[in-house]
């Protein structure tokens, strides 16, 4: 995401801007898509704590290499002489309609996803009896939906304007969540209907993001590193808040994750609506 910010910077171009988020976006989902099949069996055959060692290992290896190997770029810093300016800028962005419901939509989205997430991995061991090899197997739906998500949306770049496919994705999201719905409430608890429908969010999200996110960073080109941070910040702020929100439902059953994912996604809709409604805003 850093490189992202740092590419948007001095990229002009709307449909240049959203293949490039949409190329780095589906490289990032390489890493999910490798590392939890990885942790699956380790839980499994070492314990969970060999997945914290394992990271710690990797991470320090990750760190050594960033440091002789990825130099600065950001040699002419500039500081701000005013520390209002700072929520001048968050303000004057705000008041912009198609930004706030650019990165609300992005927020919302990412609230849905992460839900589904959490509640997968409860879900399958706990209430399914499955083992935590299987979660990491099946999760590979998850990155896999959002990997064809941003292929497709970098495809599109140029063909489709991004309101339209900010709202075709947040659309998918909410049309899912209700299948999903059904599904949980019917009681056809499964490990596929769970993650197929997951996989179809991951899917409509890497539809919507990268749009979203170079609709937010083009509604003020000078703001634009701002408008990154904000975007970035809402995202997992906006996670966190209803992955808290699950936990706090969780009751053993697959009802919490239907409350929550069918709130987040409508809300997800409610937002990725007012752009294609209100294009010039």
């Amino acid at each position: 995401m850093a490189l992202a910010r740092a590419i948007a910077r001095d990229v002009y171009g709307t449909d240049r801007l959203v293949k490039i988020l949409a190329y780095l976006l589906m490289a990032s989902a390489v890493g999910p898509m490798i590392a939890t099949p990885i942790g699956g069996f380790l839980t499994d055959y070492l314990g969970w704590r060999s997945v914290l060692a394992f990271a710690a290992g990797l991470g320090l290896v990750i760190t050594t290499l960033a440091y002789l190997f990825i130099p600065e770029t950001h040699h002419n810093r500039q500081s701000m002489s005013d520390g209002l300016s700072i929520f001048a800028s968050y303000s004057q962005l705000f008041r912009n309609v198609t930004f706030t419901a650019y990165v609300l939509q992005s927020g919302f989205c990412s609230g849905t996803f992460f839900t589904m997430l959490a509640a997968s991995s409860f879900l399958l061991q706990q209430y399914l009896g499955r083992p935590a090899s299987d979660f990491g197997l099946y999760f590979l739906f998850f990155p896999l939906g959002y990997w064809i998500g941003n292929f497709t949306s970098s495809r599109l770049s140029g063909r489709v304007p991004i309101d339209v496919m900010v709202f075709t994705g947040s659309s998918l999201v909410l049309l899912t969540s209700l299948g999903l719905a059904v599904l949980m409430v019917t009681g056809y608890v499964t490990p596929l209907s769970i993650f197929l429908p997951g996989a179809l969010i991951t899917f409509a999200q890497g539809l919507a993001l990268p749009n979203a996110q170079a609709g937010a960073l083009n509604v003020s080109r000078h703001l634009a590193g701002t408008a990154a941070g904000i975007g970035t910040f809402v995202q997992f702020f906006s996670a966190a808040v209803f992955t808290q929100i699950y936990s706090t439902l969780y009751d053993g059953t697959p009802i919490p994750m239907v409350i929550t994912v069918s709130i987040a996604a409508s809300l997800a809709f409610l937002a990725g609506i007012i752009p294609f409604l209100r294009p010039n805003s």
